[in-house]
């Protein structure tokens, strides 16, 4: 029985660091967006029938070691800028991402219930005020390191999901 006890505290132990090894490799996913980003894509407004060409850009910063800020703007055509950003931390405890988003007409969206799976994010998108017919989205940000990443949108749109914003951002 007593070579029970220690084995018992080494499975004990294994599991705690098993268990934060996840959490860890989860906030280190924030890492791959510090730094100037620029990109192009599109955006689909609510009362556009067609989306409209953007380029943007954007810095990435990390104020803590689980969270994140982008910052930036999108330009379309030549004389429509909108601000855009992200603040996203991880919650080593639930090992979920949430956030605010901000690019909305409507203003600030919540990000919640973030799911890391590879190297996608995937976040649900609440606006403020009903967008397509309702206030819910989800936000895919993938990024497999090198300095790229996408940042996507999708919404239910006549009943289906569709793209609502798609924009690529390189580092440099």
């Amino acid at each position: 029985m007593t070579h029970s006890i220690p084995s018992l505290r080494a499975v004990l132990a294994a599991v705690a660091v098993l268990s934060a090894t996840p959490a860890l490799a989860d906030a280190s996913f924030l890492d791959r967006f510090e730094g100037r980003f620029a990109g192009k894509g599109f955006v689909q407004r609510e009362q556009d029938t067609s989306p409209r060409s953007v380029s943007c850009s954007v810095n990435g910063t990390r104020p803590s070691t689980n969270a994140l800020t982008i910052a930036g703007s999108c330009r379309a055509a030549i004389i429509v800028t909108r601000k855009i950003g992200a603040d996203i931390r991880f919650d080593r405890a639930t090992n979920r991402f949430a956030g605010t988003y901000t690019g909305s007409s409507r203003g600030p969206a919540q990000l919640s219930n973030g799911r890391l799976n590879g190297n996608t994010l995937t976040l649900d998108l609440t606006y403020p005020t009903p967008v397509h017919g309702d206030r819910n989205a989800v936000m895919r940000i993938t990024n497999a390191g090198g300095g790229r990443f996408t940042l996507a949108v999708t919404d239910q749109v006549d009943g289906a999901p569709k793209k609502t914003s798609d924009v690529t951002l390189s580092k440099g």
